[in-house]
């Protein structure tokens, strides 16, 4: 069971840590896949709950203490694509009241002589 444990933790140490090395590398996809690593790291430990010392214990702070750092990076990415959306709608407004104000129901009739 130890070595389990210890085999996990040391998984979540190498994700971690090669998570913030990679912090401005990295998009959202990339992120997205590592908080999905890590929280199948985090289930299977969860059975584990009671059989982890303060060795184990040590180890997860060491890994948390990361956790900041891509906290921030994971914020601005969202930030970078809130304001890309906005930017978005606007464009869009812009181009929406154009094409309406040159959308009459009149006709246009051609006279030749």
């Amino acid at each position: 069971m130890g070595q389990q444990i210890e085999m996990l933790l040391d998984e979540l140490q190498r994700t971690s840590r090669n998570a913030v090395s990679q912090l401005y590398v990295w998009d959202e996809e990339q992120f997205t896949l590592f908080v999905e690593k890590r929280q199948a790291i985090f289930e299977q430990l969860e059975s584990f709950h009671s059989k982890i010392v303060d060795s184990h214990r040590e180890k997860i702070k060491d890994i948390l203490s990361s956790d900041d750092l891509i906290l921030q990076r994971m914020h601005q990415l969202k930030d970078e694509a809130g304001n890309w959306m906005q930017k978005q709608g606007k464009i869009r407004t812009q181009q929406n009241a154009y094409q309406h104000a040159y959308m009459t129901d009149g006709l246009f009739i051609d006279q030749r002589k």
